[in-house]
């Protein structure tokens, strides 16, 4: 959140007022709009909402209609003695991410997708989800090692172990560009088969401590070639990732309802953290709406519509306007 500190004279001084007046449209929420062709606003509503941002001389207007709340890391009652399938796990955490610190670096696995190390601005993609061999995840295909001398790719074998948290711990490289880590999660605490480790929030190799916030956006934009494109995405696109479970959701671009325009061709996407892509039994679309399909697991952190919306005449200059039919305007995201 932006906080904004006025330094305002005593009253009844005309000039105070003035500022006053001049800092009111930027400190009521409202959408926020720098390029005339894009309108967007940060979603700090409640569980339960449905949030609109339009751009109304191009008659587009973008939807995003949500149900959530539950947080995705929740603990669950397990039953000792279990025997569990790596490949039940890696499905259940999919689009989840988990990070952990050894030395200079910071690691960051997203499950079924990338492993990364980065430190500042300086990142490196150690290996992409290949497949699960006993009960370890292999990552294979990360970048060449030192090319030319060794142009080998480099790659990460992932070990699990029962923690309360997630996290990454037990990280090394006992050969070079090959790397090794456990990533801790309470989904295999049930099979005493898998070691038990304790994580340390907030230190290294723990995740970092949930404060049940987490904000979104929604955003439409004119594109150059007249495209609109209508999205909605979570700001935690990195480390432990989205932190909610969606019972339900609908991302709808519309044009203007007295049918003068239509969307035409339109395209739509959806992914969980870690860019995973939704398959098609968990996503179903409807012309320009896309939403929860039957085997949605409640994981989301990117949603997108995009199509050509006809005029007749007009350069299409947009003004971007946006309102919620909840309370989107008040903060505090699933707090």
């Amino acid at each position: 959140p932006i906080v904004i500190i006025a330094m305002v004279e005593p009253p009844g001084s005309m000039k105070s007022m003035l500022r006053l007046l001049l800092l009111l449209p930027v400190m009521v929420g409202r959408a926020h709009t720098v390029d005339p062709k894009v309108a967007s606003f940060l979603i700090t509503g409640e569980s339960r909402d449905t949030i609109s941002v339009s751009l109304p001389k191009r008659r587009a207007k973008c939807t995003f209609d949500y149900v959530a709340g539950q947080p995705v890391h929740e603990k669950k009652q397990v039953k000792e003695g279990s025997q569990i399938k790596v490949e039940d796990v890696v499905h259940r955490l999919s689009g989840q991410c988990a990070s952990g610190q050894s030395g200079y670096w910071t690691y960051e696995v997203c499950i079924e997708g990338t492993i990364r190390q980065y430190h500042g601005a300086d990142s490196y993609m150690l290996g992409r989800f290949n497949r699960v061999e006993g009960k370890t995840l292999k990552f294979d295909n990360g970048l060449p090692c030192d090319p030319p001398s060794n142009p080998m790719l480099r790659k990460v074998d992932v070990s699990l172990a029962c923690s309360d948290n997630m996290g990454l711990q037990l990280i090394s490289e006992p050969s070079t560009c090959v790397y090794t880590m456990t990533l801790l999660t309470p989904e295999v605490c049930a099979d005493s088969s898998f070691p038990k480790l304790m994580s340390s929030p907030g230190g290294a190799g723990g995740p970092k401590p949930d404060d049940g916030h987490e904000d979104w956006v929604l955003q439409v934009r004119e594109m150059e070639s007249g495209e609109v494109v209508c999205t909605a995405f979570s700001t935690e696109q990195k480390l432990a990732g989205s932190r909610l479970s969606f019972s339900s959701f609908s991302l709808n671009l519309q044009a203007d309802e007295d049918g003068e325009r239509k969307v035409a061709n339109p395209t739509m996407k959806a992914r969980a953290m870690g860019r995973v892509p939704l398959s098609s039994s968990e996503v179903s679309t409807a012309r320009s709406m896309i939403s929860h399909g039957k085997d949605f697991n409640g994981k989301l952190g990117y949603v997108e519509v995009a199509g050509m919306i006809s005029t007749s005449g007009g350069d299409g200059a947009a003004e971007a306007a946006a309102s919620s039919t909840g309370s989107a305007a008040r903060g505090g995201w699933f707090t």
